[in-house]
C-alpha cells in the first residue's frame, strides 16, 4: 500500500532498501572502476612501455638484456588490462559477436544482454573469490616469478579487487552501456 507520501508496506520497505543497495554498489563501483582505470593508465602502462623499451635498447643495442623483464612485462600487462576491464564494460568497448548481434531481434538482443550480464557477473565473481583464496597461499609459500626474486600475492589481490569490481560494474550496469552511466569523469569530460 501508498499513500502520497510513499511507500508504505514492507514490500515497498524491502524494495526500497535493496535499490538503495544497488544504488550504492553502483556509485562506489563506478568511483572505483575510474581510480583503477586511472592507476592502469597513468602508472602500469607507462611502467610497462619504460620497461620493454629499456629491455629492447639492452639487448639489441648493448647484448645485455634484463632476466626478469619477462616477468615484469607479464605482471605489468595483466594489472593493466584487469585494471581497464571495467572501464571497457561501462563504456561498451568489450568484445561481442558483431556479426550474431546486429542480425539480432530486440527481444534476442536483450536475451543476450541477459545472458552475458549474468555470466560476466558469475565468471569475474568466481574469478575475484578464487584469486582472493589464492593470496594466502601464495604468501606461505613465497611464491616468486621464476627470473624475478619478487613475491607475487600483491598481483594477485590486485587481480581480485579488478574482478570484483568488474563484477560489481556489470551488475550495476548490465548493458555495458555508456549511455547509463555517470561518474564524476564525465562530468569533468563534458564541461567547457
Amino acid at each position: 500500500m501508498t499513500d502520497a507520501q510513499g511507500p508504505t508496506g514492507p514490500e515497498d520497505q524491502d524494495e526500497a532498501w535493496l535499490d538503495r543497495a544497488a544504488g550504492s554498489v553502483d556509485r562506489v563501483s563506478a568511483r572505483v572502476s575510474a581510480a583503477i582505470y586511472s592507476f592502469g593508465i597513468y602508472v602500469t602502462m607507462p611502467a610497462l612501455v619504460v620497461l620493454v623499451t629499456l629491455d629492447v635498447v639492452l639487448r639489441y643495442v648493448f647484448n645485455a638484456p634484463l632476466q626478469w623483464a619477462r616477468d615484469v612485462n607479464g605482471i605489468l600487462l595483466l594489472v593493466s588490462i584487469f585494471c581497464a576491464l571495467p572501464h571497457a564494460w561501462d563504456r561498451a568497448y568489450h568484445i561481442r559477436m558483431e556479426v550474431f548481434y546486429t542480425r539480432f531481434t530486440t527481444r534476442r538482443r536483450r536475451m543476450a544482454d541477459v545472458l552475458s550480464s549474468v555470466s560476466g557477473v558469475l565468471f569475474f565473481g568466481f574469478m575475484a573469490v578464487q584469486a582472493a583464496r589464492f593470496v594466502p597461499f601464495m604468501i606461505r609459500t613465497g611464491e616468486t616469478g621464476e627470473d624475478w626474486e619478487f613475491v607475487l600475492w600483491p598481483f594477485m589481490a590486485v587481480v581480485s579487487f579488478c574482478a570484483l569490481v568488474m563484477a560489481a560494474r556489470v551488475f550495476s550496469n548490465p548493458a555495458g552501456d555508456d549511455k547509463a552511466l555517470r561518474t564524476p569523469a564525465d562530468a569533468t569530460e563534458q564541461s567547457p
